[in-house]
C-alpha cells in the first residue's frame, strides 16, 4: 500500500545527514570543549597555541599535527565517559590483541567514527 504524502517541508539530503550527525554527537558527547566553531574550540587552541605561530603562516603539517591533537582530546573526553559507564554498569569485557598495528588509519578512522569527517575537511582546506 503506497502512503499519500502529507504537505511538509522537502528536507534534503544534507541537512538529514546534519540532524543524524547532531543528534549522534549529542548522544555521545564529545565533553565540555567542543572540537571547532566556538571561543575555547580545540582546532583553532591547537592549531595556534601549540605552534605559536600567525594563523595565516601555518603549513600542512601544522594543521594535520592539530587535528590529530584535536581528535585524541575528543577520544580522552569519550574514554573518561566510558569508563564512569563501565564503572556505573559493571560490563563483562572482552580483550583483543592484534600483532598488526596501522598507525596511519587511526586518525582517518578516529575522524570517522567520531563524525568530525566535514570538520576535519574543512580544517585540511583552510590556507
Amino acid at each position: 500500500m503506497v502512503k499519500a504524502q502529507t504537505q511538509t517541508r522537502p528536507v534534503s539530503a544534507t541537512s538529514r545527514g546534519s540532524d543524524e550527525r547532531s543528534k549522534l554527537l549529542e548522544q555521545y558527547g564529545c565533553g565540555p570543549v567542543q572540537f571547532t566553531g566556538t571561543t575555547n574550540a580545540l582546532y583553532e587552541r591547537h592549531l595556534v597555541f601549540d605552534n605559536v605561530m600567525e594563523v595565516a603562516t601555518i603549513g600542512a603539517r601544522e594543521r594535520f599535527e592539530a587535528i590529530a591533537r584535536s581528535v585524541r582530546d575528543i577520544l580522552s573526553q569519550r574514554c573518561l565517559h566510558t569508563e564512569k559507564t563501565y564503572a556505573r554498569e559493571n560490563p563483562k569485557r572482552v580483550y583483543y590483541l592484534s600483532m598488526e598495528f596501522l598507525i596511519g588509519l587511526s586518525l582517518a578512522n578516529n575522524v570517522t567514527n567520531l563524525l568530525l569527517d566535514p570538520v576535519a575537511h574543512e580544517a585540511a582546506k583552510q590556507e
